[in-house]
């Protein structure tokens, strides 16, 4: 199955972060506002057409779970620690992450320890009401949240989730120590160089399809982020391309820059994520009807993702291809 992602509430600009603290109170509290509510796109994403993420990944977590649940008004929306907006904020403010609250023993070091979901304070919050604390999360449930109906189910994901590695969307297994976290690619959409107006569809076809792009050049839109680096500070900061899926890793890469207007829109996870990086890829040199292989490279200095690689969910790499129209 297919979800077509409605981007009605996109907007112009990097959207503040307002991080607060884990909620140890009694509610919530209101919105805050956006300066960027009433800007318009340039760009309109409204083609992305991307697969549910498989069952129990990080992205089906956030998208079942932490979005529609836990992100609601005043609560873990940006106000508080975890923020669970965005698949990367709910990542980046969970994996290894210091504990705020905690119960009377001092029994928890970190919001999710990778591997080890009974040393996490995520799966206790979820699961016990500790005393002195604002209770058994989550405190309230949205009308559209169908936690109720499928709690134990929801929990049993993410208890498995932890104790498999705590992987990103991308599949990936989290750093095993360490507050600093990997880059995160959560989108991306392929465009005419220049044409932000008239995004490629993918290809028809049963399955996850490639891009279908016309030959010459073509302009990569990403949704790149880091928890700690700037992206204009990331290195390497490129996306390689390949015919062949085995020679991605050996392949040069085209470096990625800042792309000049920044917008919000839908990402692979089915949520939003903020798209400011772009590349464009020479493919004149493919023959019409070839499917072009991508990986996205990232690094920041201490830790490094590639997305694709061997240890990604199967249905990431067919995620990142391209298809020269005949």
């Amino acid at each position: 199955m297919t979800r077509k992602i409605s981007h009605s509430s996109a907007v112009t600009g990097i959207a503040t972060a307002v991080i607060g603290v884990f909620s140890i109170g009694s509610g919530c509290t209101p919105d805050p506002t956006n300066p960027y509510d009433d800007m318009v796109p340039i760009v309109d994403m409204g083609g992305l057409v991307v697969p549910d993420p498989p069952q129990g990944s990080f992205g089906w977590i956030h998208s079942n779970i932490f979005r529609p649940t836990c992100a609601n008004s005043g609560c873990h929306n940006g106000f508080f620690e975890p923020d669970f907006r965005t698949v990367s904020s709910s990542w980046n403010t969970l994996v290894n992450q210091d504990v705020i609250s905690n119960d009377a023993a001092f029994s928890f070091e970190h919001r999710v320890v990778p591997g080890n979901a009974a040393a996490s304070l995520l799966l206790e919050r979820l699961t016990v009401n500790i005393p002195n604390s604002s209770g058994m999360m989550p405190l309230e449930i949205d009308p559209g949240s169908d936690y109720d109906d499928r709690r134990e189910e929801f929990i049993a994901a993410i208890e498995d989730w932890i104790d498999g590695g705590a992987t990103d969307i991308n599949g990936n297994a989290a750093p095993t120590s360490g507050t600093n976290l990997p880059p995160q690619v959560t989108g991306f959409g392929a465009f005419p160089v220049g044409d932000y107006e008239n995004m490629y569809s993918l290809d028809e076809g049963e399955g996850v399809q490639p891009f279908l792009v016309q030959p010459g050049q073509v302009e990569l839109i990403l949704a790149i982020s880091d928890d700690q680096t700037a992206l204009d500070q990331l290195a390497p900061y490129e996306v390689a391309m390949a015919e062949i899926i085995d020679e991605l890793s050996t392949s040069p890469g085209t470096t990625i820059s800042a792309f000049p207007s920044p917008f919000v829109a839908g990402d692979f996870s089915g949520g939003e994520s903020t798209y400011a990086s772009h590349v464009v890829l020479d493919i004149s040199a493919y023959a019409p009807g070839t499917d072009i292989y991508l990986q996205v490279r990232l690094g920041d200095g201490q830790l490094t993702t590639v997305v694709p690689d061997p240890e990604n969910l199967s249905y990431i790499t067919m995620l990142y291809r391209l298809r020269i129209a005949d």
